[in-house]
């Protein structure tokens, strides 16, 4: 039976029903379309944030300290807001600071190292920086040496005792006994080379690290905190003792010989003859001798002669250590007084002529004799990192002078020492081209003088000792 094809009428029903149909559906999704395309946005805007201001820092030299302090040297730090030099003006409490340092490279960040400290010491230090723009600032710095420690390694370099690396200036006296002790060690004295009647170890409980110790021929073999080393024989040339007959040190460390005046051109020779003392100083590390040209040579006029015995001592020991010893009451020669003006005149001839050290003979010197030591130990406090610099000659005019000088430099600054060894004024041109047309303080005195050409001058009284310092240009 076949099925029957739909009216026309039910077609055209169907097809409105269709119709409406996607009428309905067009009207629905425009109108939604619509709805999504009208309604509301809501946005946040994120705003950018204002730029940071930066407040410029006052140049100022911030957090001055010091660091690793030690016994005899410290590092001093300090920072800048911006990179700067500076110079470093220091020296012992209560005196006007006469050493220099220079940090000469533009940074924050600074680091110098002090040298030639001494132990228990107070030292003043400022600190003065310049920035590329022309401005200053300062600040200032107080710090007190501790004693010595447990490791004092000493040895030598370049004509200089050192002491853990720090150049040190030996104060020496020769076998104190206990009740001497605490007068040496007021009086400046800094090495004390043996105990005849207690014994080193005694020796150096009671020094407490505030000097150094150095054993003799005389005493027993010894170690402890701060003994640096020992001494040959005393004045082993005049013992008949050569190089190859010298007996070692009784202990180790750093060597020390003394010799007599012999060797000198001006005394007359050994029965042996000059030609041992190279052989003889080649086996210490630190070499003096003693002239004493009041007590052993009986004459005050030979006072000068101690400048050219230095001389040629240093010359007979190119890069070692030289020292000489002070004589500092009558011995030999009892009609002849020494005085606390001779006794510092011919300290200063020492070092003039190249010394690096000084000893004091004999240790029983007295109150009195005590304060003139007491002086030269603070002056040389004051100056010690430049007294060990190499010498600078200095030209005496006249030719004829009793006076003898030489200059030392360090860190752009000048020290010229001028003696006059006799016993009358002595109107002097002192020329070391360095000089220049620079003003120098003469210190100890209120005043100055100025340097014309490379040349100054001055009247020195009898005896006198001036020394002369130009800061750093």
């Amino acid at each position: 039976m076949g099925v029957r094809p739909p009216s026309p009428r039910t077609l055209v029903a169907l097809g409105l029903a269709l119709l409406v149909a996607a009428v309905l559906v067009a009207v629905f999704v425009y109108g939604h379309e619509t709805r999504q395309q009208t309604a509301p946005v809501t946005t946040t805007t994120t705003q950018p944030a204002p730029p940071a201001v930066t407040v410029p820092q006052p140049f100022a030299v911030n957090g001055a300290a010091t660091v690793a302090l030690s016994a005899f040297s410290t590092s001093l730090t300090w920072t800048t807001p911006h990179p700067a030099t500076a110079r470093v003006t220091w020296g012992p409490a209560g005196l006007a600071p006469v050493l220099w340092k220079n940090a000469i490279v533009a940074e924050s960040s600074h680091s110098v190292r002090l040298d030639g400290l001494l132990p228990v010491t107070a030292y003043d230090v400022e600190i003065d920086a310049a920035g590329p723009d022309g401005e200053t600032a300062s600040a200032s710095l107080s710090f007190t040496t501790p004693p010595v420690g447990a490791q004092a390694a000493a040895g030598s370099a370049n004509g200089v005792v050192l002491v853990n690396g720090s150049p040190f200036f030996p104060l020496i006296v020769w076998q104190d006994c206990p009740d001497q002790w605490a007068p040496n060690l007021a009086q400046g004295i800094n090495l004390f080379a043996g105990n005849p009647c207690t014994g080193i170890p005694s020796l150096l409980t009671a020094l407490q690290g505030r000097a150094l110790a150095a054993g003799t021929a005389d005493d027993a073999s010894a170690t402890g905190p701060g003994l640096i080393g020992w001494f040959y024989p005393d004045e082993a040339d005049g013992r008949g003792l050569t190089a190859a007959s010298m007996p070692d040190p009784a202990g180790a460390g750093v060597s020390f010989l003394t010799l007599t005046g012999h060797f000198y051109s001006g005394s007359a020779p050994l029965p042996a003859g000059r030609g041992i003392y190279p052989a003889l100083i080649d086996r210490a590390a630190v070499v003096g001798f003693d002239l004493y040209p009041l007590q052993e040579l009986c004459s005050p006029a030979a006072l000068d002669e101690v400048f050219a015995a230095q001389q040629q001592l240093v010359a007979l020991a190119p890069g070692k250590p030289t020292f000489q010893w002070i004589e500092v009451r009558a011995m030999r020669c009892p009609s002849i007084p020494v005085t606390n003006a001779e006794i510092r005149a011919e300290s200063w001839l020492a070092i003039a002529g190249g010394a690096n050290g000084l000893g004091f003979f004999p240790s029983d010197w007295g109150v009195n004799v005590g304060a003139a030591i007491r002086g030269i130990a603070s002056r040389i406090a004051e100056l010690e990192p430049a007294l060990v610099q190499p010498v600078l000659p200095v030209t005496v005019d006249p030719a004829a002078s009793p006076v003898r000088a030489s200059a030392r430099e360090l860190d752009g600054a000048l020290y010229v020492i001028a003696v006059n060894g006799s016993d009358a004024p002595a109107p002097v041109t002192l020329r070391e081209p360095d000089l220049g047309d620079r003003t120098l303080t003469v210190l100890g005195e209120d005043r100055q003088v100025v340097a014309a050409g490379g040349a100054i001058s001055d009247v020195l009284p009898p005896l006198a000792v001036r020394i002369y310092v130009a800061a750093p240009v």
